[in-house]
């Protein structure tokens, strides 16, 4: 992802008029996901899936509280009601996709409604089937389908 978005940047950061409006953001952008592709780490144990930072010394640390909701970066396989790749259909392409989605019910319920969860919660979305939960994003900056194997093989729901 942090290479497609660097491609992506340098090929806008070279047209006229748009090197000045969408080149920079793309640029900032592809450098965030270069800087976080070497300092996050996703960690599968017996119980939980947690996101983890890279320390100086190459060993993995606690990455600090969920910026969005507090609490731990740490959810167990349990709690999960629901996980996705978008765009959908795109784990199998070359690009492979762009967004990680997972929902879990491990975060205390009054925080669901936080961000996106609003609308993932919504009486339309739990009458199409969705299940009420805390939603999560993140950039795929990682093997995508191996998390997609690790997510099937722990036994997190999937919608």
């Amino acid at each position: 992802l942090a290479a497609i978005t660097t491609a992506l940047a340098l090929v806008l950061d070279s047209i006229p008029y748009i090197q000045f409006i969408l080149g920079p953001i793309v640029t900032l952008l592809a450098v965030l996901f270069a800087v976080q592709t070497t300092r996050i780490r996703f960690k599968f144990d017996e119980d939980s899936f947690e996101l983890l930072s890279a320390g100086a010394d190459g060993e993995l640390e606690d990455s600090g509280e969920n910026i969005v909701v507090g609490g731990a970066n740490r959810w167990t396989y349990d709690s999960f009601v629901n996980w996705e790749f978008f765009p959908e259909g795109w784990i199998d392409q070359p690009q492979g996709p762009i967004l990680v989605y997972f929902k879990e019910t491990q975060t205390p319920e009054g925080e669901w409604e936080v961000g996106p969860g609003q609308s993932a919660n919504s009486a339309e979305a739990l009458a199409k089937g969705a299940v009420r939960g805390q939603v999560h994003f993140f950039p795929a900056l990682c093997d995508t389908k191996q998390l997609r194997e690790e997510f099937t093989r722990r036994g997190c729901a999937k919608l």
